[in-house]
Order: structure tokens, then sequence, then C-alpha cells
């Protein structure tokens, strides 16, 4: 006689799909952890959703490839999400009260320029990526005249003038 879920585990691995070993969620708690995390885009608020161990979803998703696709597509609608949300607080603003003798007396609408610096560093970098220039060659000079005639220092090449190219 064979044992129980022989027949879907030979199923299932003639499809292509690993088993995984002391894992078994069921189809409901899987689909609430992917809509969780289609939410949240974190993995273990989305755990914590299902009542279901967050090193139990890492290991369900490395070996099940149907499933890691889906975590997959989950995440990136999450983050998503969370880059609307930064790019509408960075150009709608929000309202923020304003007080005066602990009384809200009207409001004032605040942006956000540093979501805002970032989403265009995201997204356009040759652009606004931060720019840092590194001279090795002019920093090896100076440690090795720091060092003061311990070692030999070779001269800087000179630098052409404008005097010095028409001739």
């Amino acid at each position: 006689m064979r044992p129980p879920g022989f027949l879907r585990r030979v199923f299932l691995l003639g499809a292509g799909v690993r088993m995984s070993r002391g894992v078994n969620i069921g189809r409901a708690r899987r689909q609430a952890f992917l809509a969780a995390l289609r939410d949240s885009a974190n993995v273990s608020a989305s755990a914590h959703a299902t009542g279901v161990e967050r090193w139990k979803w890492y290991r369900l998703r490395r070996a099940d490839s149907g499933f890691a696709a889906e975590w997959l597509d989950a995440l990136e609608t999450g983050i998503d999400a969370l880059e609307d949300e930064a790019m509408r607080r960075a150009l709608e603003g929000g309202e923020e009260p304003v007080f005066y003798q602990g009384k809200i007396v009207g409001s004032v609408r605040k942006y956000s320029d540093t979501l805002l610096m970032f989403m265009l560093k995201a997204r356009r970098p040759e652009r606004y990526r931060d720019r840092v220039g590194v001279d090795v060659a002019e920093d090896v000079r100076a440690l090795l005249k720091a060092v003061d005639g311990q070692t030999h220092v070779a001269p800087e090449p000179k630098k052409q003038s404008a005097n010095d190219e028409r001739s």
C-alpha cells in the first residue's frame, strides 16, 4: 500500500514542482499571505496576518516555483503601491494642522522634497545620481609625500598650458 499523498507528490514532481518538506500551507492561507504581501510589501507583516511563521513562507517559496512566482508578483505590486504613495506625497503633499494655543486654527500643505529627489534619482539616475569623483593618483602622491623621504616619490606630470600647445 502506498503512503498518503504519494500520487500527489508523483504528479507534482513530474510537473517539475518540488514538494516542500514539513510545510503544508493550504491554498486559502497562501492567498491570504499573497493578498497581505500585495497590500504591505512586507513579508513579516504578511506572515503575521496569516498566523504562519515567516520561515515557513520562505521554505515554501524555495520549494514551490509557482508560489515563488506569485510571491514575486505580489511583492512587485506592493512596492509599486509604495512608490505611487511616495510620488503622491512628493507632488501633492499632505495637509498638516496648524495649532494656536492648543487649538487647530487651520492647516498647511506640506510637500516632501526628499521623496521627490529619491524618486528622481531612482527613475533618472544618469541625470540625478550623486556624482562622486576620486582622483586616486593625486591621493597616492599626497600619501607618499607624507611619508617624507621614506619612499621615492615620482614627480607630478606637468600640465600643458595653452602657450605650450601653440609652439
